[in-house]
């Protein structure tokens, strides 16, 4: 991607990254790669968007005209191939900080899809698909006669859309695009229509960006310069033409504003938010082709389905790379932590959702109304001590399997993360 821009990032989420995360399935189950690399990881290998110097020093790429926005006529996929959808700012096992991205899930989802499983991806509006990278699990597809595709498309300068794990592209455009190469990005200039076919896909990832808008919620950006567009990142529903927009908000499980959901929760000073082990290289980190990224990440912030609920998001648990979100005994608002409330300590529950708070947990296959998060206090995983040291400096040690009296001070083992 070389623009700062508004995209709306449509990625296909299989394969064990995003949506599959979600609904409770991992990278073993399957069949990822083991050198299975996130988009960041590929970003800083030039396979995808370079890293920029600053959050504003992107270059708009050949064959995009004009800036702003543009209203989307065209939902990313028939609304009758939308069973629901999960809005930005999502956690899971390799999504340890809030996500960029909607998910959108078709009905009688199937986590191993096979060609007659797959649906229509549709582009949102008129524009430019600019290129096109074969994703590294496209080897596991290949064994079902699919493959895996992101896709980038410039509605404007300033303006865009990215679609990923399209695991089918239009003959049209797979024709235009020509041969892949293992996953390196192919440029191209493709103009598309609203509504125009790009592909096949199986649950469908979907989000916005706005390159003339940078996030408040971030407290240092250039830490995220390995996936340059999340600090622009905005909710897909406000570009939608109202008729559209009110019957995709019908479709979402979160119920309060902003309805497409929220990723950037840091406070200066505070607790909330996101932090990285210091020295680690921010959101990206500084391995090259290292698989657990996330495994520096570290968030406390609010559920994006229920955001009166609060998860300890911690990229290594037990293990390196061990992803892990937690709901908090006692549900306390990090908002409110700071250098003087001293050492902090918590402890991790499992936590799950049903709707209203009561009755039959979520299914997380079909859609749901008013879906509350609730804690599962008796579960109890273990114990976060946690302690700002300074503004933009976090103490903390994870200690799984103690309960709160087996704890009372950090030990040589606790870690110092930075914003």
């Amino acid at each position: 991607m070389q623009v700062t821009a508004i995209i709306i990032v449509i990625v296909l989420a299989v394969a064990g990254i995003g949506a599959f995360a979600f609904l409770n399935f991992n990278k073993e189950k399957v069949g990822l790669p083991s050198n299975y690399q996130s988009p960041a990881q590929e970003t800083q290998q030039g396979q995808t968007p370079a890293k920029e110097s600053s959050p504003s020093a992107r270059t708009a790429p050949s064959g995009c005209t004009g800036t702003g926005t543009v209203t989307f006529t065209s939902p990313p996929r028939k609304l009758e191939d939308i069973e629901m959808i999960l809005p930005l700012g999502m956690m899971s096992s390799e999504h340890i900080t809030p996500t960029d991205h909607q998910y959108y899930y078709i009905p009688n989802w199937n986590p191993n899809p096979q060609a007659s499983d797959l649906r229509d991806a549709l582009a949102p509006a008129d524009g430019v698909i600019t290129s096109i990278q074969r994703m590294p699990s496209w080897t596991f597809y290949s064994k079902q006669g699919l493959e895996d595709y992101r896709m980038e498309i410039y509605h404007t300068c300033t303006f865009y859309t990215i679609y990923i794990h399209l695991l089918k592209l239009s003959p049209k455009i797979k024709d235009a695009a020509g041969t892949f190469s293992d996953t390196k990005s192919v440029p191209v200039k493709i103009p598309v229509k609203a509504g125009d076919v790009l592909g096949q896909a199986s649950a469908l990832d979907f989000s916005a960006h706005n390159s003339e808008m940078t996030l408040k919620g971030f407290v240092i950006p250039q830490h995220y310069s390995g996936e340059p567009w999340k600090i622009h990142t905005v909710d897909p529903f406000d570009y939608f033409a109202e008729s559209l927009k009110s019957e995709l908000i019908a479709k979402t499980e979160r119920t309060s504003q902003p309805y497409g959901g929220k990723i950037d929760y840091d406070i200066d000073g505070k607790l909330v938010g996101n932090w990285f082990v210091e020295g680690s290289g921010g959101y990206s980190g500084t391995t090259s082709g290292q698989y657990n990224y996330w495994s520096n990440h570290v968030a406390v912030t609010y559920d994006a389905i229920d955001p009166s609920h609060v998860i300890f998001s911690i990229g290594t648990f037990t293990t390196k790379g061990e992803g892990k979100q937690f709901g908090i005994k006692g549900n306390p608002d990090p908002a409110t932590v700071d250098k003087s409330s001293g050492m902090m300590k918590y402890e991790l529950v499992n936590y799950d959702y049903n709707n209203g708070g009561v009755g039959q947990n979520w299914d997380r296959l079909t859609f749901a109304s008013n879906l509350k998060a609730v804690n599962k206090d008796s579960e109890l995983q273990g114990v976060v001590l946690l302690q700002l040291i300074e503004d933009r400096k976090l103490k903390l040690e994870v200690f799984p399997g103690k309960t709160a009296p087996d704890v009372t001070v950090f030990t040589s083992n606790a870690v110092t993360y930075e914003r």
